[in-house]
């Protein structure tokens, strides 16, 4: 990890707004932050590389905000904490509105900094600064953060900072936004407001389910015969995951779990007995039409997964579901999905709840449902599939257990290299913004190299191109990072769709990739990364090539470096599932 180094010492003294918020942000433990430099914050700029030393926090440049917001939601993915970044004024928070909705949906926190240009119009430039001004800036994104401020005196930046501290921390997790008014953050202190104990304003612990719902959950679980887990949001805690391990195995609970969130069951327990999803199969609502108990802990789209797709009656299992989600419900924004039903609604921290169970259950029982996954079967060699780069690639690993993955394709094999700790696999964007990948899997990176451990990213052609530049901030950091291009030259998912509308409207399917086709000049991906300073290697295109060139891409990331393989799968090629496992757009 490499951040630069400024000349001189630096200047101790706080002397200006800006300082105190850069104080704050040392304070809080933020030990980087990402940004793209603009001019409403140059006074904060100036406070964190001359007054800090560009140290706790360290910039990490982005070549856009999308990027600088990116980020930091991957590094929360992986650190369990929120990161630091910075964007400026009204327009760079508007590049970065789409990563800011992800890292929404996605329940993480992210202390997000942005100024506006001076408050007092005496104090604007002509032009640029009254147009960089705006007298409400966080009402653009009001309705995807949690909390959001704009101080206006020296005091308020401690006392704003600090709310919005407490509040990314505090579960449900959210993005909050800090709004810097510029002319304040250039001005000279009169004096330096006192700086807080922050032992004395931490956040809160996350809250625990009433006793009373604790003990009528334990009576509902005695009394069924076929429960299931659906382990939905988690922290990267291994207690917590130790914790669902041994509810499963005590109650004989099978499970479930969502390829939308990070790892939270190991995917090779005989509990786990049908793959990670992204949307239910109908292996998967037949065995929940089988279930009589269905425990879901903070899952995404609770109605979605248990009751029948487009209307019909509820599911026949009783169900308790454990969720803080509707604390961040709002009407902007249709992300809380249907109305699932429930016959205990707990809202308390999922994973304090599973440990209160916990404590009530002993042994161990066999699930009451055998596996009804399909293996793999061996292709003709004709083709590269996604199989075949999971397999080779873990192969490349001394230990696959010491690798994060930071994103993977939609019918990933986890039963080829299955998900054995809480830091395997990290989840998808949240909030299905295409083009954040790069800059979310360079966020897991930042924090798994802290943590001694590697990453991974498989990424879609079409959301690599979106924001593929974001590569040159982890070449410029020195932040290791291998991606895998899984590259169907196509916005391919989109094509399926088109498909889909041809085949209901009687017309044409042949045309389905028109308008949707990355070829007629096919995309140079591995010199694009090239460009960016990265090792690229590519296009790989038949079972010969591939094992050489992962070889080389895990042999470049264990040396610390930033490498993207460029993988040919065509479409059709993963799982027998015809095509319509890729999610590449």
């Amino acid at each position: 990890m490499y951040l630069d180094t400024p000349e001189g010492q630096p200047d101790d003294k706080v002397a200006w707004g800006s300082d105190v918020a850069a104080q704050m942000l040392r304070r809080f433990g933020f030990k980087y932050v990402s940004l793209n430099p603009g001019a409403s914050y140059r006074g904060l700029h100036d406070s964190i590389v001359n007054h800090l030393g560009n140290r706790d926090p360290g910039m990490l440049l982005c070549l856009h905000e999308d990027h600088a917001v990116g980020i930091a939601h991957g590094y929360a993915k992986a650190a369990d904490e929120p990161m630091a970044a910075i964007v400026h004024s009204n327009v760079g928070l508007m590049h970065g509105h789409m990563a800011i909705f992800n890292a929404f949906c996605d329940r993480k926190p992210l202390f997000l900094v942005g100024a506006t240009g001076p408050m007092d119009s005496h104090q604007r430039r002509p032009w640029i600064d009254w147009i960089h001004t705006s007298s409400d800036q966080a009402g653009i994104v009001r309705d995807i953060i949690k909390f959001d401020v704009q101080p206006s005196s020296p005091e308020a930046i401690v006392d704003g900072m600090m709310r919005a501290n407490i509040a990314t921390r505090t579960e449900p997790c959210a993005p909050v936004y800090v709004v810097l008014d510029a002319g304040l953050g250039e001005q000279s202190l009169e004096r330096v407001p006192a700086m807080p104990d922050m032992a004395r304003y931490q956040p809160p612990a996350s809250p625990r389910a009433q006793a009373a719902d604790v003990a009528k959950a334990v009576e509902m679980i005695k009394a069924a015969k076929r429960p299931v887990l659906l382990c939905g949001r988690s922290s990267r805690s291994q207690e917590s995951w130790d914790n669902r391990v041994k509810l499963a195995e005590a109650i004989g609970a099978i499970v479930m779990s969502d390829l939308k969130n990070g790892a939270a069951f190991p995917t090779d327990h005989p509990a786990h007995v049908i793959e990670p999803f992204n949307q239910p199969s109908q292996n998967h609502r037949e065995l929940l039409g089988e279930a009589d108990l269905v425990i879901a802990l903070e899952w995404i789209d609770l109605a979605g997964c248990i009751c029948p797709p487009k209307g019909g009656v509820d599911v026949a299992a009783k169900v308790i579901n454990v969720t803080m989600d509707h604390h961040l419900h709002n009407g902007a924004h249709m992300v809380y999905q249907a109305m699932a039903p429930a016959d205990l609604m707990i809202s308390a921290s999922a994973e304090s709840f599973v440990a209160d169970l916990v404590a009530h259950f002993s042994g161990k029982k066999d699930p009451w449902r055998a596996s009804v996954r399909k293996s793999f079967q061996p292709g003709d060699g004709s083709r590269i599939r996604m199989q075949d780069v999971a397999k080779i690639l873990r192969d490349q690993f001394p230990d696959p257990d010491a690798v994060t993955l930071a994103g993977v394709a939609r019918q990933w094999p986890t039963d080829l290299w299955p998900w054995r700790t809480p830091m395997a696999y990290m989840g998808k964007d949240g909030g299905g913004g295409i083009g954040s990948g790069p800059s979310i899997s360079i966020g897991v990176a930042l924090a798994c190299t802290d943590m001694g451990r590697s990453t991974v990213a498989i990424l879609g052609d079409g959301d690599f191109m979106m924001g593929g530049h974001a590569l040159w901030t982890a070449v410029k950091h020195k932040i290791p990072l291998l991606v895998v291009i899984n590259n169907n030259q196509s916005y391919f998912n989109d094509e399926l769709h088109q498909e889909n509308i041809a085949r209901r409207r009687n017309r044409v399917v042949g045309n389905r990739w028109i308008g949707q086709a990355m070829n007629g000049p096919a995309i140079d991906i591995a010199k694009f990364a090239e460009s960016q300073g990265a090792v690229g290697i590519g296009p790989v295109t038949t079972l010969e090539e591939l094992g050489a060139a992962l070889k080389k891409g895990a042999e470049i990331l264990a040396a610390g470096g930033v490498c993207l393989v460029d993988v040919h799968v065509p479409p059709g090629a993963e799982r027998g599932h015809g095509s319509t496992g890729l999610r590449n757009t």
